[in-house]
């Protein structure tokens, strides 16, 4: 009597694109981060053979000063998540690397930017 076979259920990507976020990528961040976010940081991990992330936090990965940033990709999509005190939230999911760079960009500006110190009100 025969058995039947086991089989696994295809993906429902089947794109030939890497899924794997690259050192290329990592500079390309740190290039966003050095002109509008200098003090904050960008690292890349690999969890396994088939997942990349790039990290980006502010300094001493402080919440008070802002939130890190998750960018993956994933079924031939790049995602941007945010985690903050405690918090996961997914921002987006694009199809290109250069719009998730442009959400990444709008979310660093307001956090990164020094804010200019109030007038002194003392010459009223």
């Amino acid at each position: 009597m025969s058995q039947p076979a086991y089989t696994e259920p295809f993906r429902d990507w089947r794109g030939g694109e890497p899924t794997l976020l690259t050192r290329d990528d990592l500079d390309v961040v740190r290039e966003l981060l050095a002109e509008i976010a200098p003090k904050w940081s960008a690292d890349l991990n690999h969890a396994s053979l088939e997942e990349s992330t790039i990290v980006v936090t502010p300094a001493g990965a402080n919440d008070m000063i802002g939130p890190a940033f998750v960018l993956h990709c994933s079924r031939g999509r790049f995602h941007l998540d945010q985690f903050r005190w405690d918090e996961y939230r997914k921002l987006g999911g694009f199809r290109t690397f250069d719009e998730a760079l442009a959400l990444l960009r709008t979310r660093l500006v307001p956090v990164a930017t020094p804010r200019a110190p109030l007038a002194d009100q003392g010459d009223r």
